[in-house]
Order: C-alpha cells, then structure tokens, then sequence
C-alpha cells in the first residue's frame, strides 16, 4: 500500500511537471489576470529575435493607466505560436551545461537554437563551434552528452518522416520551408510594418465578433 502511494505520487509530480511545461503558453495572460501591472513582460528578453521584436513592439505605444487588454491577448498569441521546445526553453529548464552560464553565454546558445532558418545539422555545427570555444571543461562535457541525447532524438524523428506516405512527406517538407520563411520574414519585419498589420488584425477580429 505504501509502495503504491510513493508511486502514484512520482506520477502525480511527473503529470504536474509535463502540464506545467504543455500550459505555459497560458503563464501570461494567467499571471496577467492576478494583477494590475501593465508592462513589458520579463521573459522577453528569452524570447527568439523576431518574437522579441513583436512583443516590444506591442507594448512601444502603451501608456501607463491605460487598459492593456489588447497588448495582453496579443502577447500570448506570440507565445502560443512559438514551438514547444522553444516555449521549453523560455519557461522551463534550460539544458544542463547551460547551469551557471552567464547571462550573456546563454545569449549566444539561445541565439541558435532559436533560429529556426537554420536546418538541424547547421544547429548542430554552429552549437558545437560555440561549445568549444567558451565553455568551460565541465560545461562542454555536459553539452556533448546534451547534443549526443538530441542527436538520437533526431535520428528517431527523421525515421518517422521517412516512414511517411509520399504525399504527408511532401507536406511536412513544405510546412518546414513555410516556418523558415515566416521566421525570416517576422526577423526582417520593421515595427511599422509590425504595427500596421497588428492594427489590421485587430479591426479584423473586432469586424468578425460584430459580425
């Protein structure tokens, strides 16, 4: 009975800490509604470039005392659209050799692996460059046993879409070379091109709930 409880409770913990990383998408509009700041949030700075941009961007013209319910909702659109495993990296734990890394050596490793017009080999390349040149002994036999882990996870994703239908393998490529581009395009993105489309998108929404 004991035994039974010790491991319904590690599975407890194990579903908690799997919900927390899948609703944290959900962490500022929930943080949010608990209190009346209205402000850049503090994560921003973790975010990839071009979702940086975007959400200072939805916040440049607010003013202090206004409603920010607009600048809320639209900053977690940006943070629904981000890939898991970026959302991973913002709210959750970062990889082990990356513990007790300067502010700035994060930075750099963020900076690739948040690129996402870089293919996973050239990840791979740039990361490992990095990796010798500034970590520490430690760090960089952590960060090989980091990279050795991703390497098998990749091995056993590129397996799945080899084992695709012709037809779902085609989509899938397309789909990659469609989130590149819309990377580069939102990187490239000026914030007056920001801002108009963000107006259009909210006299679009505001059009279809009259509507």
């Amino acid at each position: 009975m004991k035994f039974f409880r010790i491991k319904q409770k590690s599975r407890t913990m194990i579903t908690s800490v799997i919900l927390l990383l899948l609703s944290s998408s959900h962490f500022f509009i929930e943080a949010a509604k608990s209190s009346n700041n209205c402000a850049v949030p503090p994560f921003v700075g973790d975010l990839p470039i071009a979702e940086n941009k975007e959400v200072l961007s939805i916040w440049k013209d607010y003013k202090s005392g206004e409603d920010c319910s607009n600048q809320r909702r639209e900053t977690q659109q940006v943070i629904d659209d981000l890939p898991d495993e970026v959302r991973a990296m913002v709210f959750g734990r970062l990889p082990s050799f990356l513990n007790g890394a300067s502010t700035d050596v994060k930075k750099m490793f963020r900076a690739i692996m948040y690129n996402r017009t870089l293919n996973y080999d050239l990840k791979k390349q740039e990361l490992s460059k990095l990796a010798e040149e500034i970590l520490s002994k430690k760090q960089l036999a952590e960060f090989k046993r980091y990279m050795e882990e991703r390497e098998r996870r990749e091995k056993e994703f590129k397996e799945k879409v080899n084992n695709l239908s012709p037809a779902a393998k085609e989509a899938y490529e397309k789909l990659q070379r469609l989130k590149a581009e819309r990377a580069k395009i939102m990187e490239e993105m000026t914030d007056d091109v920001r801002k108009e489309l963000r107006h259009l998108f909210r006299k679009s929404k505001n059009r279809s709930m009259k509507f």
